[in-house]
């Protein structure tokens, strides 16, 4: 895969994340991880488009199951000509990108610690060296320790109101 397509990727996924879901969020858009994974794949399919997705064989899955992963979303690879391999997941080639998302509300960090721990399963156990791995979280939480808090005072009176 060429470096280009690389960074389109890595690119549009970190301006999905920036300004797209920010802006769902602060418009009460996501209600939960689905509203969130269904977002992000809205974003990320359209800002790809069409044309960039079929040049270069590209597909985007969600839930994908590999080696006994799950990912949220992946950008995957098809090879050149798809579906005379028995079953779509043997015509993959390549992962180009792999998104792991979670969005809770007021608990503690341990879904959040399991997803990077996840990630860094995918690290150790897919073998594809051009793959970028992604967490995307949202914490609706304060977190009482000042220095691992960025929220101002002025979003700390609106956030405990």
């Amino acid at each position: 895969m060429n470096v280009d397509t690389i960074k389109t990727i890595d690119n549009a996924i970190k301006e999905i994340w920036c300004n797209n879901i920010k802006s769902d969020y602060e418009n009460f858009s996501l209600l939960k991880e689905d509203t969130l994974k269904n977002s992000f794949y809205f974003h990320l399919r359209n800002k790809l488009t069409d044309r960039f997705l079929e040049v270069n064989r590209l597909k985007m899955y969600t839930e994908y199951y590999h080696d006994g992963l799950r990912a949220d979303l992946v950008i995957a690879q098809l090879c050149e000509e798809p579906g005379l391999n028995g079953h779509l997941r043997n015509d993959v080639v390549d992962i180009l990108a792999v998104v792991e998302m979670k969005y809770k509300y007021d608990t503690n960090d341990d879904p959040f610690k399991k997803d990077i721990v996840k990630v860094q399963n995918y690290i150790k156990k897919l073998n594809y060296k051009n793959c970028l791995y992604y967490l995307a979280f949202i914490h609706e939480v304060v977190n009482p320790v000042k220095e691992y808090s960025w929220l101002t005072q002025r979003d700390l009176k609106w956030a405990c109101r």
